[in-house]
């Protein structure tokens, strides 16, 4: 299962774990790999670590003040898979090409893409999509508009990636970044560009979520092998070598959460004012599904 890790958007400190290694995919990412048995059909899991959010807005009037911690090749952001980075899309192609000869550098064309993905594509739930079956769906869920904004990027030779986060709630996020010579990783967000057209996510990342991934995951360790793992999902389980059945999973957070010390995962909530659910309730947090806050819809998943 991923495991966090510091970068662009979070320090994390004295992580560990009732079992497994900690394997380092890549300096961006890390698993916590089990090779052992299950008792009763079930084995529980648990990470512990110390968490500080690190919120992030891009002032474009002072390049050089680059987003930039791990130090991790931007180049290696640049690739296609043919499944969920597929640089040879047509549709792809066709609307890149549209937006590069409407703008007028790179950042206006990052922009361009960013709000054309949320005004021309729709929210739609379902499972992690393809590029192609996104397309054909006309949309999909935070994952899939990442996976748009990420091919369109790579499609100009721009380095892009997918983050995926929690809530201490354990709902999750997907969002992507992409890599600017004179800014570092600059966060977009389409997804809730599309639920709130009228809010501006281009640069913006507020810090309230812990970030376990990044980019489609890929490693190899002790006779696994891994590639491309979609995101959308905080966790996932392989059977292997004599292994055979059915694995399911949940997500829990421990009774013992807390942020003493750091600064809160929902941080978000303590900058804004009062939330308010669609039926005009006060709520102390906010929830999954949509929330108004400060008169703009927010949507948890």
């Amino acid at each position: 299962m991923p495991a966090p890790v510091t970068n662009e958007y979070q320090e994390i400190n004295e992580l560990s774990s009732n079992c497994g290694n900690f394997i380092d995919v890549n300096v961006a990412n890390k698993v916590l790999f089990y090779d052992g048995s299950f008792s009763n059909n079930s084995f529980d899991v648990a990470e512990s670590f110390k968490y500080k959010s690190r919120p992030i807005q891009i002032d474009f009037n002072k390049p050089g003040n680059k987003n930039e911690v791990t130090g991790i090749d931007p180049n290696e952001y640049l690739g296609s898979d043919g499944t969920y980075i597929d640089l040879s899309n047509t549709t792809i192609k066709n609307i890149g090409d549209q937006l590069w000869a409407q703008s007028a550098n790179k950042l206006d064309y990052a922009k361009r893409c960013y709000e054309y993905v949320a005004s021309h594509y729709s929210y739609i739930n379902g499972s992690w999509r393809t590029l192609a079956q996104i397309i054909s769906a006309g949309g999909g869920e935070c994952g899939d508009f990442t996976t748009l904004f990420v091919n369109l990027m790579r499609h100009k030779g721009i380095p892009a990636r997918h983050n995926i986060g929690v809530w201490a709630d354990g709902g999750y996020h997907v969002w992507p970044d992409f890599y600017h010579e004179d800014y570092g990783w600059i966060p977009v967000d389409p997804t809730f560009k599309n639920s709130n057209p009228y809010a501006d996510y281009f640069g913006r990342y507020d810090g309230n979520l812990i970030i376990l991934s990044q980019g489609l995951t890929s490693f190899t360790s002790s006779g696994i092998e891994i590639q491309n793992v979609p995101l959308q999902t905080f966790f996932y389980w392989f059977w292997y070598q004599s292994g055979t059945g059915t694995i399911s999973g949940e997500h829990k957070t421990s009774k013992d959460y807390q942020v003493d010390g750091v600064n809160p995962v929902r941080i978000y909530d303590d900058k804004t004012g009062t939330i308010y659910n669609l039926n005009g309730m006060k709520q102390t947090y906010l929830e999954r599904g949509i929330n108004i806050v400060n008169g703009k819809k927010i949507i948890v998943k």
